[in-house]
Parts: C-alpha cells; sequence; structure tokens
C-alpha cells in the first residue's frame, strides 16, 4: 500500500527495495510524485520520500557513478540503473531507469534571488571548484562514459556521434561550420577552423544552471542532472554557460574563469550558433567537383 508521508503519498515507502523486483519499481510511478523538470528533460518520481526514479540514459548512471569515485562533487548516490528494450518513454528506443537518493534541499533556482552577493559568490566559487575537478578527469575518447551519442545545445536538437576519436569531433564540427557557410554564416571564420582544437578532453557537465543545483543541510552544493555530461575540450563547459544560462547566473562563473581564458575556442564554438539550432538538420554539402568540360573546338 502507497504511505503518506506529510501531504505526499510514496507508493514504495517503507518497502525493502532488496526485495522490490524492477518491474514493481517501474509499475509505481504512475502513483509516485513527480519532481518538478525542465521541458524536455527526463521526469523524475520520488517513489520513497528518500528515492527517486529517474528515466533517462544509462550513460548517466555510469558518470554519476564515476564522479562519485573520483571527485569530491556531492552528487546523488546510484542505487540501481538498469535498461529496458521495447518499454519505451516518449518513442525512445531504449528507457534506462536511474534509481538514485533523493538530495534532501532547495533548488538554487528557486532562491537564488533571495540569496546575499556574498551567498551568491560561495555558491558560484565552489560550482567553478567542481568544474576545476572535471578538467582534471583525461579522456581518449569523446561522448558519454562508455560511449553513446553526444546531447545538447552543443550537438543540435538531433544529437551527434557516436564518435571513435577527436579528429572524428572534430570533423563533426568542421562540417557544422561548412552549414553556416552553406548559408553565408561565420563566413569571416576559414573552412576547416576546428581542426587540431580538440587536443585535450577532459569531463564537462555541459548544464551547470541553477535548476540542476541543490543547497542541502549544513551549506552543501550538489550538483545533479548528469545526463548531457561526457568527455569533451575544456573549453565546452564554458562554452555553454556563456551560450545557454541565465545572465545573473553566468556573469559571476565566468568572471572565476577569466575573460581570456579559451576565448577564441569559445567565440569559434559560439560562432555556429545557426547551424546548431535552426540549421541543425542540414548537412553541409560535399564538395563540388571540378569543371571537366572541354570547350568547343578542343580536344582532350
Amino acid at each position: 500500500m502507497p504511505t503518506e508521508v506529510g501531504t505526499e503519498i510514496f507508493p514504495l515507502e517503507g518497502r525493502d527495495l532488496k526485495s522490490i523486483t524492477r518491474d514493481e519499481i517501474i509499475a509505481s510511478i504512475p502513483l509516485a510524485p513527480k519532481l518538478r523538470s525542465a521541458p524536455g528533460t527526463w521526469p523524475v518520481h520520488r517513489i520513497t520520500s528518500s528515492i527517486i526514479l529517474k528515466c533517462g540514459r544509462e550513460a548517466e548512471a555510469r558518470t554519476m557513478r564515476y564522479i562519485s569515485s573520483h571527485t569530491s562533487i556531492p552528487v546523488p548516490a546510484v542505487i540501481d540503473a538498469w535498461e529496458v528494450e521495447n518499454a519505451t518513454y516518449e518513442d525512445e528506443p531504449n528507457t534506462c531507469y536511474i534509481l538514485m537518493d533523493y538530495v534532501q534541499g532547495q533548488v538554487l533556482e528557486d532562491v537564488w534571488g533571495e540569496l546575499s552577493s556574498k551567498a551568491q559568490v560561495h555558491i558560484q566559487t565552489q560550482i567553478y571548484e567542481y568544474m576545476c575537478q572535471l578538467r582534471n578527469l583525461h579522456f581518449e575518447i569523446p561522448g558519454p562514459i562508455g560511449g553513446g551519442v553526444c546531447q545538447g545545445f552543443l550537438f543540435t536538437a538531433y544529437n551527434a556521434g557516436p564518435f571513435k576519436s577527436a579528429n572524428e569531433l572534430e570533423a563533426w564540427y568542421n562540417g557544422r561550420l561548412a552549414v553556416c557557410h552553406m548559408f553565408r554564416r561565420a563566413t569571416h571564420i576559414p573552412p576547416g577552423a576546428f581542426s587540431g582544437t580538440f587536443k585535450e578532453l577532459v569531463m564537462c557537465h555541459l548544464d551547470v544552471n541553477p535548476r540542476n543545483i541543490i543547497l542541502g543541510d549544513g551549506g552543501k552544493v550538489w550538483l545533479i542532472d548528469w545526463g548531457l555530461a561526457g568527455a569533451y575540450p575544456p573549453w565546452f563547459e564554458k562554452g555553454m554557460i556563456s551560450w545557454a544560462s541565465a545572465v545573473k547566473w553566468k556573469l559571476g562563473l565566468l568572471e572565476l574563469f577569466g575573460e581570456e581564458t579559451w576565448k577564441e575556442e569559445v567565440d569559434l564554438l559560439l560562432s555556429l550558433g545557426f547551424a546548431l539550432t535552426t540549421g541543425g538538420y542540414c548537412q553541409p554539402q560535399a564538395r563540388p567537383l571540378e569543371d571537366t568540360t572541354v570547350p568547343t573546338g578542343q580536344h582532350q
């Protein structure tokens, strides 16, 4: 029987998770309170007062476990994760269910305006320190840990990859630049400008926004929602904050990065805005063949 805690009813409250099958956990979703999430993101349900179930990708669970074991960044503990075929959410080819601890606290987005300037700077400094820890994690293969497509604003609404090497990822971005040139965009940037720029791949979160930060007990700052994370050039993180974050939030973080840090690389990345959004479905045209027509009166 579902158990009521306060004003909410949690379907598996009081049950021993070790005795509950995965099918039972999935079946509890319609009865569980749904946590607020950004439009277009995977749903999260609170099946007990201390445990949530998220629909997402297995790569997110792998990333959270990796971050927990290789950094001191506070992330929710993953209890279990499993992929189910032919039992999909919104037409995804496979659905991964991630069972994890519920983090008690306040979503930063809800209280940011109520905090003092000193408190805001303190939180941003902690988040920047987390990103510094992520930059110390180096990889050879781009994309999510364990493989998979790359998702998020930097990879169009249609996703990209998987990529087997940094060179393949560079080629894809050169292709996006070619799309810009097709529509007379970013014409000040020469073709192939991304070649040789992905010399280092580090862990990036790629969605460092107040909605993904929880202020927990004792001032602990939690970083959640690792669904877009993966191994990318270090300046991708700064680029995403510059592009997709609210102005009041990003200014403090960008100041911590330093104005000149990766400025050229970030400007190059942001110049692809058209090809990553409106022109995201367009593919670069093949290089035209040389004209081999023989003029009249001449012979080959």
